[in-house]
């Protein structure tokens, strides 16, 4: 696992180009936290990718314009849960969709 802080301004379309250079790849991205950052903004991402793939991911992102800083390197005993694995929120739980048609046809 590999931890990826992005600084960046925050102007149309850069996010997502950065986004884009993971996703594309078909790589998983089991953490993800984009936030303001004095004057710029950042974003930090958590990949399983190996030596060639940050080597790739680092040159799509330095080539993106507003891409200022980047930095990766390993996460932070903080940041893994006690069995290694990341400590990602929860997706918050479902309606049943036998009462949101219910209450729909209310």
């Amino acid at each position: 696992m590999h931890v990826f802080h992005i600084r960046y301004r925050n102007t149309q379309g850069t996010l997502m180009r950065i986004l884009n250079a993971a996703s594309r790849r078909g790589l998983d991205m089991p953490y993800v936290q984009a936030e303001p950052a004095e004057h710029m903004h950042k974003v930090t991402l958590l990949l399983n990718v190996n030596t060639k793939q940050v080597g790739q991911l680092c040159r799509d992102w330095h080539a993106i314009v507003d891409v200022m800083d980047l930095h990766a390197g390993a996460p932070l005993k903080e940041m893994m849960h006690t069995h290694g694995a990341w400590q990602a929120p929860h997706p918050p739980a479902s309606v049943n969709l036998t009462e949101a048609a219910r209450s729909a046809m209310a």
